[in-house]
């Protein structure tokens, strides 16, 4: 072995030994993964949606029907009445004039709560202005008092299985010996009020009625939306910004949709609702009421 050969070999074992050295001493250095923050349950906050504006209902406030000014003294009959059509299932509470005749009919459509006593006692106010009055049931018996169990109404009641329970409460209702069914409207609160406008573009009625509920903007919507619509809104909305209920105004006018629109000042989301103590604005909701019978009374053609 060459001078020049030994030196080469002493060289790489030298080499060797330091690389060996060094990766048994240094530490590993491979990232771990950035941990990911699952949130449990109680971390869960549930989107806004505006309805917990008016926070929960107190079901035990006194003068529901005093609140209310009544035009005429008309007595009713009411009942639950059960349908059942094509395979759809629903119940609802019927409210109309005691003594026969040829009544315009309403399609009456509850808040997230559900059909509870704050709706029908409304479903009440309204026959006696000499109308019948289907209070339809579109959660199926399910009534909640909490915000928590209104959410889930809306998660499990999809608009794909309201609507359909919904016409076939119109088509009860324009059976009825003492409906008129040439006169029909819809009216709703909250997320009744948005069914209300589902209801409005996919069947011919003579009104619609959305008290604070989810409207469009949409052309393709509104172009259906023929019949003569009365909006009640509030300025303090947080779910439904003024700037889409003056644009919802504008649409529908511009092709050439009656539409009667208020937006009340110093008042939010379910201000019309005696039971949401939080929300309810009195003198607004009077005045809101009383433009909704006056419309009703000139578009159904009440004497």
């Amino acid at each position: 072995m060459n001078k020049n050969t030994g030196n080469l070999i002493a060289i790489l074992l030298i080499a060797l030994v330091v690389l060996f050295t060094g990766c048994a001493g240094e530490e590993d250095t491979t990232p771990e993964a950035t941990p990911v923050s699952t949130p449990t349950p109680e971390e869960t906050v549930s989107t806004p949606t505006g309805h917990e504006q008016a926070g929960e209902p107190n079901e035990s406030y006194p003068g529901l029907a005093d609140i209310f000014d009544k035009k005429s003294g008309i007595e009713v009959i009411t009942g639950s009445v059960q349908i059942e059509r094509e395979g759809i299932m629903l119940s609802g509470f019927l409210v109309q004039p005691s003594i026969s005749g040829r009544y315009p009919g309403i399609i009456m459509i509850h808040e997230w709560w559900g059909l509870n006593e704050q709706v029908k006692s409304m479903a009440d106010i309204l026959a006696r202005e000499g109308y019948v009055v289907l209070a339809v049931d579109l959660f199926d018996g399910n009534v909640a008092t909490t915000i928590e169990g209104a959410q889930a109404n809306l998660r499990e009641n999809p608009d794909e299985e309201t609507l359909p329970k919904m016409q076939a409460g119109l088509e009860y209702l324009r059976e009825l010996p003492d409906v008129d069914p040439m006169n029909i409207a819809s009216l709703g609160w909250c997320y009744g009020g948005g069914q209300s406008f589902l209801l409005g573009i996919n069947e011919d009625l003579n009104a619609t009625v959305i008290y604070y509920g989810r409207i469009s903007t949409d052309t393709s919507d509104l172009i259906e939306l023929r019949e003569p619509v009365l909006g009640i809104f509030g300025a303090e909305d947080t779910s439904i910004p003024v700037d889409d209920v003056r644009e919802f105004e504008r649409l529908l006018k511009a092709q050439g949709t009656s539409a009667d629109i208020y937006i009340y000042e110093g008042a939010g989301h379910a201000f019309a609702n005696p039971t949401n103590t939080g929300a309810f604005r009195k003198v607004q909701a009077i005045d809101a009421w009383n433009k909704t019978i006056d419309f009703l009374n000139l578009n159904l053609k009440v004497v």
